[in-house]
């Protein structure tokens, strides 16, 4: 650090409890009354909110360029996930013109019933979460397909992508091979499997509760009744007519799964699963080589001649992704804005030490991991914040570090709740449901915190920190 720098440094001005919680609390509503209330995208509200912070940086005398350049420094640890963002993009596009996400929902509409479905697709996106170590793939592959095999059934969309979320993020959680799960283990101090079986002892059950939920809700909706018949008809005679469906449409799943069982980094995969969707497309769907990398850039446009089916087969490409990446950036340059005004371990350095009991402890890491996982727009923030705030907390009290990672782990189950987080807005690219419509079914979200308290309560998995 230069000399001029460390006096500009000296003369800053230091957050006070009462400006902080005031600053945090106006940008909540800023981001509340645009979302909410005007029904703006997301995007105007969260610049408004960067702006609001940096001025209140001004305030307190920290330069435009320091305030910049964390904003920069935050926008460029997410330029990975902004560009596998435009590359699943690119995945969904060639993979429903190839014919393999259309065979997906074709050969599922014939194998399956609307009353099973749901627990179904829980299970399955749990099982390729915790294989892949990502649920943004789970959600690009597997779960387009299953939201087009359910909206087939008569299902609504919300409720279906509420079950692909609930497998597709618990996986993100506990996989070995997730950055999720191995960022919760290391911010916590917890240890890679110490951390996943603290993880494994509320998200098992919460994941069970989901799967009962799904039981109970998909007995609503059954394959016998005409409508539903008719339009599961319908959408097979779409498919049968848009595609030439063969068994052999399944090779670019295969080598996904390949390129993922010989660990290759996230990028090139989504890269060779996007081209080999297009070599199956110019095989077997006649497309010529322009067409199909044209669905590359600007996606899929059904033309079956049946509206529903057409619907379904309509999403994919760069260009479908564009929105999601600059709202992606606007929200991490607002995190980069709120870490370097500081006004959160301020709030934080009064709240921790308030702290003398397990229960209260656990609700209060939820609730904080909750709030930021909403204002950062970040959940490795939204994990770090509270594990640096509280860990000395859980030490006092013996307990072991694994109990903090499952807490803060919730951050990766709160992902796909937050509007303007990358979670909530990949899913809702990806998908074409608003976040706002597929929550309320999106029971793990809920199940985890509520059960990581419970257990707390009553004793249960509040492991011992192990003495040396």
């Amino acid at each position: 650090m230069s000399e001029i720098e460390k006096k500009e440094q000296s003369k800053e001005k230091q957050p006070t409890l009462g400006m902080s919680i005031l600053i945090l609390v106006l940008a909540v509503v800023v981001l509340m009354v645009g979302i909410l209330v005007l029904q703006l995208s997301p995007h105007i509200p969260i610049l408004a909110c960067a702006f609001l912070l940096s001025f209140y940086g001004l305030y307190l005398k920290i330069s435009w360029k320091d305030m910049m350049d964390k904003a920069l420094e935050s926008i460029a640890s997410s330029l990975e996930a902004i560009i596998i963002v435009m590359t699943i993009g690119m995945v969904v596009g060639a993979w429903v013109a190839c014919g393999t996400v259309p065979y997906v929902i074709w050969a599922g509409l014939k194998i399956f019933s609307p009353s099973f479905i749901l627990p179904f697709t829980v299970i399955l996106c749990a099982i390729m979460s915790t294989l892949t170590g990502s649920s943004w793939t789970t959600v690009g592959t597997v779960g387009v397909a299953f939201l087009g095999i359910g909206v087939s059934m008569g299902i609504p969309a919300p409720i279906v992508v509420g079950a692909i979320c609930c497998g597709a993020f618990f996986g993100d959680t506990q996989s070995p091979m997730s950055d999720g799960c191995n960022f919760a283990t290391a911010v916590s101090g917890a240890g890679l499997y110490n951390g996943v079986k603290g993880m494994l002892c509320t998200h098992i059950p919460a994941l069970f509760i989901s799967f009962v939920a799904y039981i109970i809700i998909g007995l609503r909706y059954s394959g016998s009744n005409a409508s539903s018949s008719s339009q599961i008809e319908s959408t097979l005679a779409g498919l049968e007519k848009g595609f030439h469906l063969t068994p052999l449409l399944l090779i670019p799943i295969i080598i996904l799964f390949i390129m993922i069982a010989i660990k290759l980094p996230a990028i090139p995969t989504m890269i060779v699963a996007a081209v080999t969707g297009i070599l199956v497309a110019i095989i077997f769907q006649q497309e010529s080589l322009a067409s199909a990398l044209g669905y590359l850039m600007n996606g899929y446009v059904g033309n079956t001649g049946v509206a529903d089916v057409d619907a379904i087969i309509t999403r994919g490409g760069m260009n479908n992704m564009m929105s999601t990446v600059a709202l992606m950036i606007f929200s991490m340059w607002m995190a980069g804005v709120l870490h370097r005004i500081g006004i959160i371990p301020v709030i934080l350095g009064h709240i921790s030490p308030l702290v003398k009991k397990v229960t209260p402890l656990v609700a209060l890491t939820n609730v904080l991991t909750f709030i930021f996982s909403y204002f950062a727009a970040d959940p490795y923030l939204a994990m770090t914040l509270p594990s640096k705030a509280l860990d000395t907390a859980y030490d006092d009290l013996g307990l072991n570090r694994n109990v903090l990672c499952r807490n803060v782990g919730n951050a990766v189950l709160f992902a796909p709740m937050v509007p303007w987080g990358s979670g909530g807005l990949y899913v809702s690219a990806t998908l074409g449901i608003a976040v706002s419509s597929y929550i309320p079914w999106y029971i793990i979200g809920y199940a985890a915190p509520i059960i990581c308290i419970l257990f707390a309560a009553i004793g249960i998995g509040n492991y011992k920190a192990v003495k040396e």
